[in-house]
């Protein structure tokens, strides 16, 4: 996190609230900052549950085809997710409340404690903080012949300049994070079907 430090942080966000974001500093955060990617409709699956959080600043889709031996339903996708982290991802989740918690960004509340919204096929899960608003789409596709695409999608709404920054930082990991999530999920879906059939 280099110049990201909780100084740094305190001390952008000082520049910030004056009202001027070309004074954070650095090439990629000015950047960054005017050219924040804008929602993409086709990351989000038809009827989505997550058309209720639009518009939105920011969005990002990632997905894996899995091979699983019965449907995988929404509830046991998210146990899949978030129920037991490796052990990298929760050191960082860690690190993540330690930088964040003085600034009065939430650090308590739990994954299942954020469901806002669900479907058959879909759970959305998420805050509003006054700094910017996430939510999450963990979707299931259809089960056929032993296959099942899963799917988190994720939007953001920013509510002032440090939402901005805040995200800035945690995008670096965010995307790394997701994709480990369902790498993961695969391999433990494709060592069950292995054991299985032994």
């Amino acid at each position: 996190f280099a110049g990201f430090t909780l100084l740094g942080i305190k001390q952008k966000w000082a520049h910030l609230k004056s009202g001027s974001p070309e004074k954070v500093g650095g090439a990629a955060l000015k950047c960054y900052l005017r050219n924040s990617k804008s929602i993409n409709m086709n990351e989000i699956p038809t009827n989505s549950l997550l058309a209720n959080y639009l518009p939105a600043d920011y969005s990002d889709s990632f997905s894996k085809e899995v091979m699983t031996k019965e449907s995988i339903t929404p509830d046991a996708f998210f146990n899949m997710a978030f129920n037991q982290f490796p052990v990298w991802i929760d050191w960082l989740l860690k690190l993540r409340n330690t930088i964040v918690k003085p600034l009065g960004l939430d650090t308590t509340s739990r994954f299942w404690d954020s469901v806002s919204d669900r479907s058959m096929n879909e759970i959305i899960w998420g805050m509003p903080d006054k700094h910017l608003d996430f939510h999450v789409s963990m979707w299931c596709g259809e089960y056929r012949e032993g296959k099942q695409e899963l799917r988190i999608t994720t939007v953001v709404k920013y509510n002032n300049w440090f939402g901005r920054v805040y995200f800035f930082v945690i995008r670096l990991f965010h995307g790394i994070i997701i994709r480990s999530l369902l790498n993961r999920i695969q391999r433990r879906l494709e060592k069950e079907i292995t054991l299985s059939n032994r």
